[in-house]
């Protein structure tokens, strides 16, 4: 437990992040299930919290190999009840309930035995820069399909403008600089802010952000993004609810697999995205700070908090390939699929828990399971589940012959914390929390549970996410969020750089713009204070824009009716008319001269005519006697 922790404090590097309750209060381990189509049966505050069972950091570790048997908590019949004096205990379903460990091994068992190494992994061992790290999560794949299906639905609406201009297609570089100020907005706390806010020029915006992209360009984007092709999206969605975002979110999982292998202490728990918009799978979780959104299943690192797996409540699906089991045991398994046989402890709360998974996970995963457990479930005892004469600070363990530990704990009269694990198998008592005598399976509980929280904690502190009435686009925020925070263990776990989430999302967010800010350089049409600005954020390049932009107009048409009024540009061979570039309209060089010095002189005439005016204006106001007097003079 030493070790463990002490990874974890060197982890948080920029921040102080550890929370013992995360949006938390009381748990009362007897919440009632309460099923309908927009109430979660996820009383995520009540799984967090094991009344406030805080965790010692000094303590010394204890393990199986290690293990002074002294430690333990070895009842006598002096110390229970009549009804606890016996040899095992039967639950409700038959399940036996041994006092003592009917086989107490000295040598690790087998599940315990990490065999995989944790850390960065594969092609990700490369990345040594935020912009390289983030692009292990979204690779060029993902942002080249966001790009075609985008353009898909622009082409769409583009009849909907009078100037086609206003709805031009986008590419990689464009969809990047989007993100990148998405990221800036996040890192400035701007997601409740109005556009109109931020892309002001009198001080009070983000300076950065008119240099990218205009004002109304960023909302077009916004409004146009698309994840799937809108083409054959009526035919998909008859199997699948998620078609909208499917395959972005599950190559951005895949990838997140593919670049981290997490500790050996994982969390699985669920997450709310706050969207309040139309949506057939919509939660409602009272006990969040946000109520409604959609739920995800995630599965982070205990000790850095990388999310390696992800999964979307999207309630009962239609008959098909995509229809799968909603039930607790179903969603674990799914989700430590990537780590099966690898010797990992999966912690969860008392949604999740139970103890069919345990033994299975134990048997079939090769994967050990600690978290709390509702007192319904009909393994445990009634000795263990009621509260009736139980002394505060007493822990009653039960041994099952699967190798699975219950455990009831007394905090305060008249309240009991239930928790199940497969990985202590023993009646260890935490010997650093003194009087209140919590065991060993609680501090270990506390110190693993809330890593899923955390996350979310992290995330949301700088959050991309803006008020949106898509549920797909509120999808894509939150695996930006979950991006951004992947990337940054990346990089810090390469290069060994310590850096502030804020700086690093600054960092990476104009790395995602330099690009953008370097094309927009080579447009002679942007106004004078922008230009300024994108001088000061990036350096002119020689290299040609991708399309070749209209320079500034400089004058009429010679040769074009007045009223006409078709400018023209300033060209190597004269002045054309861009009406007419087939070279047939154009007005030689001689002619431009001359009609240069005809400029000229219209000029000169016009400011010798202003000039004669303002002295008479200066003349009228003198009297006529001083006039005079001035002549004289003269």
């Amino acid at each position: 437990m030493d070790d463990f922790e002490k990874r974890r404090i060197e982890f948080y590097l920029e921040e102080t992040d550890q929370i013992t309750e995360v949006w938390g209060g009381e748990s009362s381990g007897d919440e009632n299930v309460v099923e309908n189509d927009n109430r979660s049966d996820h009383d995520t505050d009540s799984e967090q919290s094991v009344y406030d069972l805080e965790y010692d950091h000094e303590r010394d570790e204890i393990t199986v190999n290690e293990m002074d048997f002294d430690n333990s908590y070895n009842e006598s019949d002096d110390d229970v009840p009549l009804s606890m004096r016996v040899q095992y205990f039967v639950g409700k379903d038959g399940t036996k309930w041994f006092r003592k460990n009917p086989t107490q091994n000295i040598r690790t068992i087998k599940q315990n035995l990490v065999t995989e190494k944790s850390g960065v992994k594969g092609v990700a061992k490369n990345a040594k820069s935020e912009m390289e790290s983030w692009e292990i999560f979204f690779s060029n794949p993902i942002i080249e399909t966001i790009v075609k299906c985008t353009n898909i639905y622009i082409a769409k609406v583009r009849c909907n403008f009078s100037r086609d201009r206003d709805a031009l297609d986008t590419n990689n570089r464009e969809i990047k600089a989007l993100i990148g100020c998405l990221y800036i907005i996040g890192a400035i706390k701007g997601g409740h802010r109005s556009t109109l806010d931020l892309w002001k020029t009198d001080g009070l915006g983000a300076e950065l952000l008119p240099c990218v992209m205009s004002e109304k360009r960023f909302q077009f984007l916004l409004r146009c993004i698309r994840f799937d092709d809108i083409r054959g999206r009526d035919e998909r969605i008859k199997v699948d609810k998620i078609t909208h975002i499917r395959w972005v979110f599950e190559h951005f999982v895949d990838n997140c697999k593919n670049a981290y292998s997490v500790s050996e202490y994982i969390t699985i728990d669920e997450k709310l995205q706050a969207f309040r918009g139309r949506c057939s799978f919509k939660m409602y979780i009272p006990n969040k700070p946000a109520k409604y959104g959609i739920k995800i299943f995630a599965v982070c690192d205990a000790i850095n908090c990388y999310t390696s797996n992800l999964e979307i409540y999207a309630g009962v699906q239609p008959d098909g390939p995509f229809k799968l089991d909603n039930s607790a045991s179903s969603v674990v398994k799914r989700l430590v699929q990537p780590f099966r046989n690898i010797g990992r402890n999966i912690t969860t709360d008392n949604w999740f828990t139970s103890v069919p998974l345990a033994i299975d996970l134990f048997n079939n995963y090769k994967l050990t399971l600690v978290g709390t457990i509702r007192k319904n479930k009909r393994q445990l005892p009634i000795e263990f589940t009621s509260t009736k004469n139980r002394p505060i600070y007493t822990s009653y363990f039960g041994f099952s012959e699967d190798k699975v530990t219950i455990v009831s704990y007394t905090p305060k009269k008249n309240k009991i914390v239930l928790l199940l694990s497969t990985m202590h198998h023993s009646s260890t008592i935490d010997e650093s929390t003194k009087e209140i005598k919590k065991p060993e399976i609680i501090t270990f509980y506390n110190c693993t549970k809330g890593a899923v929280d955390t996350m979310d904690k992290k995330t949301e502190n700088y959050t991309v996410a803006r008020k949106s009435c898509r549920w797909p686009l509120t999808v894509f925020y939150s695996i930006l969020n979950i991006a951004g925070l992947n990337s940054q263990i990346i990089f810090q776990e390469n290069t060994k750089i310590k850096m502030s989430r804020l700086n690093f999302l600054k960092t990476l967010s104009r790395q995602l713009m330099e690009e953008q800010l370097k094309y927009r350089l080579t447009i002679d049409l942007l106004p004078k204070t922008t230009k300024f600005r994108l001088k000061q954020y990036a350096t002119k390049t020689n290299e040609a824009a991708g399309t070749s932009q209209r320079v500034r107009a400089s004058g009429r048409c010679a040769f074009c009716e007045r009223a006409k009024d078709r400018k023209t540009t300033k060209e190597k061979d004269g002045f054309g008319c861009p009406s007419k570039r087939n070279g047939s309209h154009r007005i030689p060089n001689t002619i431009a001269s001359s009609v240069q010095s005809h400029l000229a002189i219209t000029v000169i005439i016009a400011i010798t005519l202003l000039m004669r005016r303002m002295y008479k204006r200066v003349y009228q106001k003198n009297s006529p006697d001083d006039f005079r007097h001035d002549l004289t003079d003269v």
